[in-house]
């Protein structure tokens, strides 16, 4: 970790903050924290920042806006944008803007700095860039020089080596293509910051760094293969969708599929259902036989899960041990089968070290009344009667009108037995 690499923190948050402020100092940054976009304004000017975290909503002006006042000031400063309320709009508008990514609060903080560490990597790559501008033989990325109208005039080694047509194909190089392109927007674009393109040539995704050098009187083109960077995105992505601990989707992510899944239930007609369920006593095999084994437990339940469900469900991992299935195409009855064969797949496997281990199940189904929040509650209820009602069970409650129908139904029920649907 480079001691000297410098980071600016933008929150009006005094705790979240600090807390930004401790983290970082103690995995080497050297950070720099204020409360309002023109403090950002005013100390950056100062020089040497390599990385803005920037909160959205600001006392004075938008996280957007800073970013955009920064970047006027030190163009090759890279912004990460965080939020707890941003839509895909504004993330799209980031994005387009120059930020490298945002996140959304409450964050990880292993996604936040694994994010930071790959914007320093961009940001000094980009400075290394501009260092070896003048010395294009010495660069180890490919180089290629054009005149203004589209004739290589020069490859450096790297190029030579990766490219060896390109001087006789010139602009019909598969590299080149886009050239006739991108020349108008170069030509309108800030001439230090230059352009940003992507090229794919013989399976390998390059991204193309484009500089005009008017003292000169030619363009400039560096070549980094990013294939990794489509890889660390890859990576980044799924830290941001799925659980670390079991590899399912997160809750984040879920609240964002059950949105989607309940307009397209409600557009179509189709059936929509949701199953909860957590381990019974958990917490007495955690204080037993360590969150280690505790962990290995939450694992093995997860698989034996993902045994009994379709490809097209969701499997989401709540928070502790308590779990979601979210069953597209599903009505009620199916849901509470599903559910009922999950309880009996647990209760009768052998966790290795621990022995035997019960879960208890909820199960709905989705009205077009529901909201997110209804249809969870409601399944939490579920799963809450199962609790109540002795636990290793299954428990499913029908939401609107149907309610009162069940909750009769449920009263009837004879004494209740622990190992049976409720």
């Amino acid at each position: 970790m480079n001691i000297k690499t410098k980071i600016l923190v933008v929150d009006d948050d005094l705790n979240l903050r600090k807390t930004l402020v401790d983290t970082l100092k103690v995995k080497g940054y050297e950070t720099v924290a204020v409360a309002t976009g023109a403090e950002a304004v005013a100390v950056v000017e100062q020089g040497g920042f390599c990385l803005a975290l920037i909160d959205l909503k600001l006392p004075d002006i938008s996280g957007i806006e800073v970013m955009t006042r920064i970047k006027s000031i030190a163009p090759l400063i890279e912004v990460i944008i965080l939020t707890g309320h941003a839509s895909m709009d504004t993330a799209i508008e980031a994005t387009r803007q120059g930020a490298y990514s945002y996140l959304h609060k409450p964050y990880q903080m292993d996604d936040l700095l694994r994010n930071i560490r790959f914007a320093v990597e961009r940001q000094q790559a980009q400075e290394e860039i501009l260092r070896l501008a003048s010395f294009p033989r010495q660069h180890p990325n490919p180089i290629i020089e054009l005149d203004p109208a589209g004739g290589v005039t020069y490859v450096n080694p790297a190029a030579e080596k990766l490219f060896p047509d390109i001087v006789a194909k010139g602009l019909s190089h598969s590299l080149l293509r886009d050239f006739p392109y991108l020349l108008p927007k170069l030509r309108d674009s800030q001439e230090q910051e230059g352009l940003i393109h992507e090229v794919e040539v013989g399976g390998c995704t390059y991204e193309l760094h484009i500089f005009s050098v008017p003292e000169f009187g030619l363009i400039r083109i560096y070549a980094t293969d990013i294939t990794r960077r489509k890889q660390t995105e890859e990576e980044i992505r799924l830290l941001a969708t799925t659980d670390s601990l079991t590899g399912i989707t997160n809750r984040r992510e879920f609240m964002r599929i059950l949105e989607s899944e309940m307009d397209r239930s409600r557009r179509y007609g189709t059936p929509l259902s949701l199953i909860m369920y957590d381990l019974d006593y958990f917490k007495q095999v955690n204080d037993t036989y360590g969150h280690d084994i505790g962990d290995e437990v939450l694992k093995a339940v997860v698989r034996l899960v993902n045994e009994h469900i379709r490809g097209v469900d969701i499997d989401a991992r709540w928070g502790g041990e308590e779990f979601l299935v979210l069953m597209p195409q599903s009505d009620l009855a199916a849901a509470r089968n599903t559910a009922e064969k999950l309880r009996q797949a647990i209760a009768q496997h052998s966790f290795k070290k621990v022995g035997a281990v019960t879960g208890s199940f909820g199960v709905t189904s989705f009205i077009p009344q529901d909201n997110a929040s209804s249809l969870l509650k409601r399944v939490d209820d579920a799963l809450y009667q199962a609790k109540e009602r002795g636990r290793n069970r299954t428990e499913a409650l029908v939401g609107g009108e149907k309610k009162d129908k069940q909750d009769k139904q449920d009263k009837q029920e004879s004494e209740p037995n622990s190992g049976s649907a409720g």
